[in-house]
């Protein structure tokens, strides 16, 4: 029997190998209760990248006779080593994998097996060996938002060879929701998954010009606490100008309606039309954002706050080139030359 949730990888109704012995005392429904409390504790797309790299442990595992629950350490040594020099993954998948193999054990009550002292040697070694500077998506800065922004209306081909080109009116409308799209990107500094869940009932309109949003959840609030954040007045022109009239507007529904796929291709389709090349992904306007406040001065800690990071370790990868800009050795330079 195959595994129900990969963050409680218990069975109910029949013993596997890979299972943890039965808990005593807990019915089926307890365990379903606990299965649902479980899956809530991360977010979806978390669970789907767990659920998947898990399958690939117990498959490896059962092919050299291994037990997959609870795992060795060395065979969680082995197997990431393997992920790194013969599937070539990087090493980022590489910690995903660990993360999961990590997450899967804890929930079923088990020790970690990668909280380790010859697991941690492993990552390093595979960083050391197979590390590679990770490609960074390419900032959709204010500039970059104004080249979409006088380009936008213009029709594109679509479906293919041989469809030819937008209605002026399908044109239009794609144009409206592109600008409306990354405008709120930058300005929430969101990541895809996070403009995917927005909802008109998130969006305050203010007197203004300007308006707020409320994200329910995100990657580092999987409490849902949720977060208010500040749109400017061209992007809440932007939004205003897809809402739904009065009389059709449902507050549930979704204000861009695409999956976090479709939100990247759609900014990856608009820079291009643009003219802006490539590398553009639905992580540009955080990037962007990110750098274009730090130029005007926001220092990181300020900057973390905005774009809901927990570390400083990302925000500060993404402005090395804004900061170096504002920092010692440039002020010198600035103070000399002035």
């Amino acid at each position: 029997m195959t595994l129900q949730n990969p963050l409680l990888p218990v069975l109910v109704d029949e013993p596997s190998v890979t299972s943890p012995a039965p808990v005593n005392g807990l019915t089926g429904a307890d365990l379903a209760r606990l299965r649902r409390s479980l899956d809530s504790s991360v977010s979806e797309n978390t669970r789907a990248m767990y659920n998947s790299a898990w399958k690939n442990f117990e498959v490896w595992a059962q092919a050299r006779g291994a037990r997959a629950l609870p795992a060795s350490p060395p065979l969680v040594a082995a197997y990431l080593a393997h992920l790194a020099e013969e599937r070539r993954l990087s090493v980022a998948t590489v910690r995903l994998h660990r993360a999961a193999l990590a997450a899967v054990h804890k929930a079923a009550g088990h020790p970690d097996p990668t909280d380790n002292e010859p697991v941690r040697q492993i990552l390093k070694g595979i960083a050391r060996a197979h590390g590679k500077p990770q490609k960074q998506a390419r900032p959709l800065t204010a500039e970059a938002l104004a080249a979409v922004k006088a380009t936008a209306g213009i029709k594109r081909s679509f479906g293919g060879r041989g469809k030819g080109l937008e209605s002026a009116e399908r044109a239009s409308w794609r144009a409206r929701v592109d600008l409306a799209l990354l405008a709120t990107l930058r300005d929430g500094l969101l990541r895809r998954s996070e403009a995917a869940a927005l909802t008109w009932g998130d969006v305050e309109f203010r007197d203004d010009g300007a308006a707020l949003i409320t994200l329910r959840r995100s990657k580092t609030d999987q409490e849902a606490e949720g977060v208010v954040l500040y749109l400017g007045r061209e992007a809440a022109q932007a939004l205003q100008a897809i809402r739904p009239a009065p009389e059709l507007l449902d507050l549930d529904t979704s204000v861009f309606r695409m999956s976090t796929r479709n939100i990247g291709k759609r900014v990856t389709a608009a820079a291009k039309a643009a003219g802006l090349g490539d590398g553009y992904t639905g992580h540009s306007g955080r990037v962007g954002m990110a750098q274009d406040l730090v130029k005007s001065g926001v220092e990181l800690p300020a900057l973390m706050t905005a774009g809901r990071w927990k570390s400083s370790k990302m925000p500060a990868r993404y402005t090395e080139r804004q900061a170096a800009d504002r920092g010692a050795v440039a002020r010198y330079y600035q103070e000399r030359e002035s």
